[in-house]
């Protein structure tokens, strides 16, 4: 039992509160979402331009500026897939507005054939996220050279929301893009 002291509201005697919750010995297990939920896979990747003394002259997502049209469009309750492959050589929180996800795993993949060739070829196996990890995320590590599998509900509203890298120095420079949450019947 915890005991916590506190000024009265009058500022007078300082009292004492007594708190006897305790903390549990472990969480509860969380539901996973099944990846068979997934109506859709979306393949989106994480991009840096560098100029030929390989500096940045910016960073994209899915090589799309922010002003061009919205390319991600789920319908409102449906469970989707993204796969956000990390072309660049950092690692990059990507957060999604307004939904919650979880993270199936990650895969490291040959960059530089991705890069010339546009085939995929992995390297070793997926790996499933730290326990640290397993719970209900709205932002997530992208590691440089891997594809980082979420998968989301979108839930609640419709509307145009934002999903972009939460390093403030890669948003401002596009690492950000709109998305919209449509009607189910649409």
């Amino acid at each position: 039992m915890m005991v916590f002291p506190y000024q009265s509201a009058d500022g007078g005697a300082v009292l004492a509160v007594a708190d006897p919750s305790e903390l549990p010995s472990s969480l509860g297990a969380l539901a996973r979402i099944e990846e068979s939920a997934a109506v859709q896979t979306r393949r989106l990747t994480l991009d840096e331009s560098q100029s030929p003394v390989a500096e940045s002259t910016g960073m994209l997502l899915n090589k799309t500026p922010w002003h061009m049209p919205v390319t991600e469009t789920p319908r409102l309750g449906s469970t989707e897939i993204w796969e956000l492959v990390n072309l660049t050589e950092d690692t990059h929180p990507i957060h999604l507005h307004l939904v919650r996800f979880q993270i199936l795993d990650r895969q490291t993949f040959d960059v530089d054939e991705y890069a010339t060739s546009g085939k995929l070829r992995m390297r070793g196996v997926p790996v499933a996220p730290e326990p640290r990890e397993a719970g209900w995320k709205d932002t997530v590590q992208a590691p440089a050279g891997a594809i980082t599998r979420i998968i989301a509900r979108f839930e609640g509203y419709v509307g145009k929301y934002v999903w972009h890298c939460h390093v403030l120095e890669h948003a401002a420079n596009e690492m950000m893009r709109p998305f919209e949450v449509v009607a189910r019947g649409l």
